[in-house]
């Protein structure tokens, strides 16, 4: 029979992160640029599975052999940035890679802040023109690689006794 929860057991809604509270910096050429233009930054590790057949087992295994840093940014049309930058791979020169670094921070939580650093990011796309007849704003979105990550600080979490 299973014990009964007490308050203690259950996740406090508090605790929980507020999509919003992040700040977010690419460093371009030795500088650290606000990105305060962006609307959604995700990033993640994509496994390569490799599927392996062993004699005497009818489940088939996989393996992985490797990882790819996939991602995506998309924010409002405050600057030309990014099509300055893309314009110079275009023109002969050399293709744009970047860090990026986002602090997530809910002072509201107690599970502390995360950062995370995203290295040699390279954009899919150069975003150059969107316009539109209906009501809105300019945006813009595209995807991205990145070679490395790493945790730079980890979130404290949160202790179910507390």
């Amino acid at each position: 029979m299973a014990e009964l929860q007490t308050i203690s057991d259950v996740l406090s809604a508090r605790d929980t992160i507020n999509s919003k509270e992040g700040t977010v910096f690419a460093t371009i050429n030795d500088q650290n640029i606000p990105l305060i233009e962006l609307k959604e930054l995700s990033a993640k590790l994509e496994k390569n599975k490799e599927e392996v057949q062993v004699i005497g087992s009818r489940i088939t295994k996989n393996k992985t052999t490797s990882m790819k840093g996939t991602g995506t940014l998309s924010g409002y049309l405050i600057n030309s940035n990014w099509v300055k930058y893309g314009l110079d791979f275009a023109h002969g020169k050399s293709d744009l890679y970047f860090d990026i670094t986002s602090t997530i921070e809910d002072t509201t939580s107690r599970t502390g802040k995360q950062t995370i650093l995203l290295k040699d990011v390279n954009l899919d796309e150069i975003p150059v023109l969107n316009l539109n007849s209906d009501d809105g704003v300019l945006d813009w979105e595209t995807d991205f690689t990145f070679d490395d990550t790493q945790l730079v600080n980890a979130f404290a979490g949160v202790n179910s006794a507390e």
